[in-house]
């Protein structure tokens, strides 16, 4: 079954949605790098390597089920930001427009009765309540370290030790 036209296009944007998501963080990883943040670095890198995966998840499967994949334009990403706090509640907000995204595509796809493009999207919907609560964590974390240097530097030492999710 081809997917339906407005699904198309709803997953193409998803598509630009997730690749400027990937570029955002690999944003943040040079601000990370920039001020000698070598775990957040780590950290920033790690989450635009998955951000890229998910866009080629739906690429591919906007391919294999007949569709035309549209790379649209995506905007630069911020490149300041006032603190490691601040780029993690960046990196939270964003996180929680990728959800809602993905719940508005979940929403689509049901109302269509597409029924695979809904299986499909399960995984990304378990997947961003993942993403949501390990970077809430750490905006606590970041918190509770905030105006001591020593519990910052054993933040980003333990964010440096996060390994890629097996997908």
């Amino acid at each position: 079954m081809k997917l339906d036209d407005s699904l198309e296009a709803a997953l193409n944007q998803q598509i630009a949605m997730e690749f400027a998501a990937s570029h955002s963080y690999l944003s943040m990883a040079a601000y990370f790098e920039r001020e000698a943040w070598d775990g957040f670095t780590a950290w920033m890198t790690l989450q635009s390597d998955e951000e890229r995966a998910h866009a080629m998840k739906f690429y591919q499967y906007v391919l294999d089920r007949g569709g035309k994949v549209e790379l649209l334009a995506i905007e630069s990403p911020q490149v300041d930001f006032e603190s490691p706090l601040d780029v993690f509640e960046k990196s939270y907000a964003q996180e929680q427009k990728v959800t809602e995204s993905i719940y508005n595509l979940y929403k689509l796809a049901n109302d269509a009765a597409d029924f695979a493009t809904v299986s499909f999207l399960k995984f990304f919907v378990d997947e961003q309540v993942e993403e949501e609560k390990i970077v809430s964590d750490m905006i606590d974390k970041i918190k509770r370290a905030e105006g001591n240097p020593d519990a910052m530097l054993q933040l980003d030492r333990l964010a440096g030790e996060r390994q890629p999710e097996m997908e």
